[in-house]
């Protein structure tokens, strides 16, 4: 246990180094040509008087300002609909809410979807430009010809009229696609694109960040890594809350804080990646701040590899389920305020969720008499059970790559393998996975995986769910788990045309993950993404997401 830990140390301080010399590096000052000139300078932080300016802070670094990609804290902005508007967006229930998509219908074999667009509302682009029809057909063929996840299925759209267009899906994923494609599917000027030959995310010419959002970016500040937007005043949404936004990027969460505390920022935002627990205690209590706690729809989990043994083993995957300490692991992820989770993986804020299952319980008892039962034994004596055919066992145990996570990861680990040994299972630590993101990249693309430590973030929670990561499908090559039942619930789901009939395909996935234990919720914990009270109120505090969302734009109010 002592090699162990000395061994996770190691690594430890092997990924602080890298994240300081990161934090220390020069950006790529190739960025300062994606915005545009005349407000580049550290003057666009200045504030006039009377103007009601919200201030973000994040650990996103600024990896480009191209609207086509997802990368820093650019793209991940642009999933609250700050500057490039979403096709729909979700609500703080997870629900679809209509956006640049301003209604649709789906047909009763779900395999079309009859959208009305806001073409006619008087949007512009960014640069002056009209949104059209001509735009929307552009973004879908886009999406089409890349065969994006977001969108399973689509196959074709068809213009009806200036405003309308019917989309057409194969094997009945409508309502999925809208669905997966909330928050995350931006409607793209063709304008700007059309013309721009080879791989769109390479494109940093000035007009790569517009967009037809509530706010438009007008600068980026190299030395101060802050972006700015300014309102496009009056939107068809509504007039935004903010005449500016400021987002900096900060090199940990620590220096985050601190600037919260002292009021140099408003309000934090970092897409799936809350505050750790162990730092709730310092956004509590204090005066004009609010910890901005909500339940995780998200959730740290562990994935069995079912194209490898043991892990392939029912009998072995009831063993481990029974061998862990989840009281340790829920306060280790989850602080004071984690909780231990049930049978079904998924989290309580989520839609199907099934409070029905039971809570995972320790009992190490019962996990050797599994294991004896299903032919491990301890042959040799050493302490450590052989395979059924009395072959070495030596169970590979691979957490996510994450550079923020990597302490957690490498603390949830250490419990794992910790509790496994107690029961005379020996393992390894992936430590190349750990170290190198291209490896651990390919162990997962390959299913080569055994044990899997990794997250759920609540974006993809809210409808895809921690049952995408194992069910093997084109979308998503890292799933495992091919059992004949579960793939055919999961795609229940996918061609679900209702909330009802989603909830309905949950409840049997969950039922699913209970029986066949394909996986493991290790905690089902609270994010905290704090905010000051002191500037605006009528903050809209999304679980798992924060106050930084679509409705606060339009909803906040300067306090007087």
């Amino acid at each position: 246990m002592k090699q162990l830990k000395n061994r996770l140390a190691a690594l430890l301080l092997a990924g602080t180094m890298v994240l300081s010399l990161t934090a220390c590096s020069t950006a790529d000052p190739s960025l300062e040509s994606s915005a545009p000139a005349e407000e580049s300078s550290s003057s666009q932080a200045g504030e006039t008087s009377g103007e009601a300016v919200l201030r973000i802070g994040t650990t996103a670094s600024v990896d480009g300002l191209n609207a086509m990609t997802e990368n820093g804290v650019f793209g991940k902005l642009n999933y609250t609909g700050l500057c490039a508007a979403p096709f729909v967006t979700t609500d703080e229930a997870g629900e679809v809410q209509p956006y640049m998509m301003t209604s649709w219908e789906i047909s009763e074999d779900k395999n079309t979807m009859t959208a009305v667009f806001a073409t006619d509302k008087g949007v512009l682009w960014h640069d002056g430009e009209p949104v059209t029809m001509d735009d929307v057909l552009f973004t879908f063929q886009y999406l089409i010809e890349r065969k994006s996840g977001y969108c399973t299925g689509l196959t074709a759209i068809e213009q009806i009229d200036d405003k309308t267009a019917k989309l057409i899906f194969s094997d009945g994923q409508a309502f999925s696609a809208l669905n997966s494609m909330a928050n995350f599917v931006k409607l793209l000027p063709k304008h700007v694109w059309e013309k721009v030959e080879g791989d769109y995310k390479e494109y940093q010419g000035e007009d790569a960040s517009v967009g037809c959002g509530p706010f438009r970016l007008t600068g980026y500040d190299q030395d101060a890594q802050m972006l700015t937007y300014e309102s496009v005043g009056e939107y068809f949404m509504g007039t935004p809350a903010f005449d500016k936004v400021t987002a900096k990027t900060y090199d940990s969460h620590d220096a985050l804080v601190m600037a919260l505390r002292s009021g140099e920022i408003d309000a934090m935002y970092d897409y799936s990646n809350s505050l750790n627990a162990t730092m709730a205690p310092s956004v509590t209590g204090v005066e004009n701040l609010d910890p901005g706690m909500s339940d995780n729809p998200g959730n740290y989990q562990l994935v069995f590899g079912f194209n490898k043994t043991p892990t392939d083993d029912l009998a072995f995957r009831r063993a481990v389920r029974s061998a862990l300490d989840y009281e340790l692991l829920r306060t280790s992820i989850g602080g004071e305020n984690g909780q231990i989770p049930g049978t079904g993986v998924v989290a309580p804020p989520n839609k199907g969720f099934d409070g029905t299952l039971p809570q995972l319980t320790q009992n190490q008892e019962e996990a050797k008499a599994i294991l004896e039962e299903a032919g491990y034994k301890d042959v040799d004596g050493d302490g450590y059970r052989e395979l059924p055919d009395g072959s070495p066992m030596n169970v590979l145990v691979t957490p996510q790559y994450n550079k923020t996570r990597q302490p957690l990861y490498l603390r949830i680990a250490e419990i794992l393998m910790a509790n496994l040994k107690e029961i005379g299972v020996r393992t390894t630590l992936d430590e190349e996975s750990v170290r190198n993101s291209d490896h651990a990249t390919q162990v997962r693309k390959d299913g080569t995986y055994e044990l899997y430590i990794g997250y759920t973030s609540p974006g993809v929670a809210m409808y895809d769910t921690a049952f995408m990561y194992m069910v093997p499908n084109d979308n998503n090559p890292w799933g495992t788990c091919d059992l004949p039942e579960f793939m055919a619930a999961y795609e229940e789901k996918q061609q679900g045309k209702t909330y009802e009939e989603y909830n309905a395909a949950m409840k049997k996935l969950q039922s699913i993950a209970d029986q066949q234990v394909i996986g493991l919720a290790l905690c089902w914990d609270k994010a905290y993404f704090p905010y000051r009270t002191d500037r605006f109120e009528g903050w809209e505090n999304f679980p798992g997401w924060g106050v930084i969302n679509w409705k606060t734009w339009f909803n906040a109010k300067p306090i007087a």
